[in-house]
């Protein structure tokens, strides 16, 4: 396990293009450490994945838009 330290190591040899990336994955694990997800709500999730259709092919798509 990782340690706050061996993260901060990390954050200080991080290039400078990507701190802001970094800070905004930092935000959204603390944002889900705050607000946990209902178990009830991952049952509905996973149900809805369940049901998932075959989607739409990348063609079809822009050939319906016209592009």
């Amino acid at each position: 396990m990782e340690t706050k330290q061996q993260i901060h190591e990390l954050v200080d040899r991080l290039p400078e293009s990507e701190t802001g990336a970094a800070a905004r994955y930092l935000e959204f694990l603390l944002a889900h450490d705050e607000a946990p997800v209902d178990p009830e709500m991952l049952k509905r999730i996973d149900a809805a994945r369940a049901r998932q259709g075959a989607g739409i092919p990348h063609a079809e798509i822009l050939r319906e838009f016209g592009a």
